[in-house]
């Protein structure tokens, strides 16, 4: 077995990468699939016929429910006919069948049909009447008068007697009775009781009857049947059946076998009839020999669950080539790009370097595609590199002395303009001169990028003084300080280009503008070091500030200089620090510039 095996494996590794590929994904993808099918049909077969059985219970109990529920009502009628006063009165005197005036046997007919129709119309499923001599001219009413010379031709008359002596009640088979102009009469099942003169069991009695359409029972009796060969049925102590849900079914298996026995079980047990095997479940109604059999033939749950075993069995063959298919399709893609990276490779390989990688896919093809593009351009940047180096090395050697040097002349001829001006007695000359040197002495600050607080506004300070000169003291700045806030560090130039917005596109952008107000607030926020520069210039609409630190953003107003500041920033401090604008047309804008709060030395190290 282990030989076969290792041999199944060696083949396997000489396939096709198509092949391998299809195999590694539709293999364990059928596998599983057929074990779920196979539980889940298992599953719910056992389910579907717990559900019928379930069904079968709901619909039987139901249907026991309703047929007591008729006896009890027939039982209660017949009480409301041995306690109405008037039929008790006509007992106790005996009138009735001494009589022999037919004025005073109609009087009786329309005094107890009166009765009957007043029960009727309350219990409009039930016909009431009751049993008098032959000799009364209404005896043969058969509706609700009967003659007492029907019972006694009756098969169960003696019957009768014997449990109407022991006051009992006595249900009749099928029989046919209705009112004379309906035609055809329906057959219905009877309740018989003795009903006597006075409570003390004194006077006359008359048997009464209350009977029921067989039509409502086999109504109950059908919907007790959930299955389509199954059968129900109710009989009663004689064995007759009063109704039944199929008589074809009831026939077929009568011709089997012998149906169940007169019983009751409160569970379905397992019969055999002929060579059909069944489930059948039997009950005892109360107040009544009646007994409701419901039986549910094994093969209709066999029927069922084949159909439902063969839609199975089909949609399964349908997803197995599906998978399959779909499998060797993407076999087929994954193979097709690694060929064309193999390809490429090659091609580099041979030198060249110039391939353009365009890739859709974020997968890890689409990764291997990337990296492969990234590593031919990075070698060809090398090579670039490499070549220009040694041209590039004696340029930046000569750029780096003339920025030593540069500031230097710069400070130098500065100082020498504003001896002159001493000289020339121009002091408007020398505060010009003094201030651009302080100006740019801050700027560069020998090329560090931290100064302390103090410093950064003296910076804008000087600021503020050249362009005053440019109009004519226009320009009114207003520096508040938090105690201490001076002396804590911060990155040059991160004030300037806000106040130069604020000139720029106010009083520069407006020349009939009068003043341009600037204020800036330094104070601590907990750990951090908090710049606000309000100004009331023109403002800004939302979605201008929004603007501001996208890309494209030279068109917006405050813009300049806006995202520089913001990056070295978020460089310098992380993500959490930067410039946020708020702004309003027509009242101005406020720049809070949020850094954190530390000492020079702090920051020095922190921007190492």
């Amino acid at each position: 077995m282990k030989k076969i095996w290792n041999q199944m494996k060696v083949k396997f590794r000489q396939l096709p990468m198509r092949i391998k590929l299809t195999v590694s994904f539709s293999g364990p993808m059928i596998v599983i699939f057929v074990l779920l099918l196979s539980v889940s049909y298992r599953i719910i077969e056992t389910q579907y016929e717990e559900q019928i059985i379930y069904s079968a219970d709901q619909s039987f109990e139901q249907a026991v429910n309703f047929l007591q529920n008729h006896l009890q009502n027939m039982n209660y009628i017949l009480e409301l006919v041995g306690s109405d006063r008037k039929l008790q009165d006509m007992l106790s005197d005996g009138s009735y069948r001494i009589r022999q005036e037919a004025g005073d046997q109609w009087r009786d007919y329309w005094r107890i049909n009166d009765i009957m129709t007043s029960l009727e119309l309350s219990n409009k499923m039930y016909q009431c009447g009751i049993y008098v001599p032959d000799r009364l001219i209404y005896a043969e009413n058969r509706y609700h008068f009967f003659p007492e010379s029907d019972l006694k031709k009756k098969d169960y008359y003696e019957e009768l007697c014997d449990r109407m002596n022991q006051g009992l009640i006595y249900f009749t088979g099928l029989e046919r009775s209705g009112p004379e102009i309906v035609g055809v009469k329906k057959q219905r099942v009877a309740m018989l009781k003795k009903v006597y003169g006075d409570e003390l069991g004194g006077g006359e009695t008359c048997i009464a009857r209350v009977s029921i359409a067989v039509d409502e029972l086999e109504r109950i009796v059908v919907n007790s049947d959930i299955t389509q060969k199954g059968l129900s049925f109710l009989t009663n102590e004689r064995g007759e059946i009063l109704a039944v849900s199929n008589q074809e079914n009831l026939e077929t298996l009568s011709e089997n076998g012998s149906l169940p026995g007169y019983g009751s079980n409160a569970s379905w047990q397992d019969l055999r009839i002929g060579d059909a095997s069944y489930l059948y479940r039997q009950q005892k109604l109360d107040q009544a020999e009646w007994m409701l059999v419901s039986l549910i033939p094994r093969q209709d749950f066999y029927r069922q669950t084949y159909l439902m075993g063969m839609t199975l069995i089909l949609f399964s063959i349908l997803i197995v080539l599906s998978i399959f298919l779909i499998s060797w399709m993407l076999g087929k893609y994954y193979t097709k790009r690694l060929v064309a990276l193999n390809t490429r490779m090659k091609q580099v390989q041979n030198g060249q370097l110039s391939l353009e990688v365009d890739v859709e896919e974020s997968d890890e093809i689409g990764e291997l595609f990337r990296s492969f593009g990234y590593m031919t351009k990075e070698l060809r940047k090398l090579i670039l590199e490499q070549y220009r180096l040694g041209k590039n090395v004696k340029t930046a050697e000569l750029r780096a002395l003339q920025a030593q040097i540069n500031p230097h002349f710069l400070y130098n001829t500065l100082d020498l303009i504003n001896w002159e001006a001493m000289d020339y007695n121009a002091p408007e000359i020398m505060e010009i001169a003094r201030n651009l040197a302080q100006f740019y002495r801050i700027s560069l600050n020998k090329g560090r990028q931290i100064v302390r607080v103090e410093e950064e506004l003296n910076h804008v300070r000087a600021y503020v003084r050249i362009e005053n000169y440019h109009f004519d003291n226009a320009i009114h700045l207003e520096i508040d300080t938090e105690e201490g806030v001076e002396e804590l560090a911060c990155i040059n130039i991160i004030l300037q280009p806000f106040v130069e917005n604020a000139i720029m596109y106010s009083i520069a952008k407006a020349p009939d503008r009068e003043t341009c107000n600037i204020h800036i607030r330094a104070e601590r926020e907990g750990e951090d070091l908090v710049f606000r520069i309000t100004d009331d210039g023109f403002g800004m609409t939302r979605e201008q500030t929004e603007r501001i630190f996208e890309e494209n953003s030279h068109d917006v107003s405050h813009g300049y200089g806006a995202k520089n500041v913001n990056f070295r920033i978020k460089l310098c401090y992380g993500e959490e620090y930067g410039v946020s604008y708020e702004s309003e047309i027509g009242k101005g804008t406020t720049v809070t510039v949020r850094i954190p709060a530390l000492t020079p030395e702090e920051a020095e190290k922190k921007l190492q």
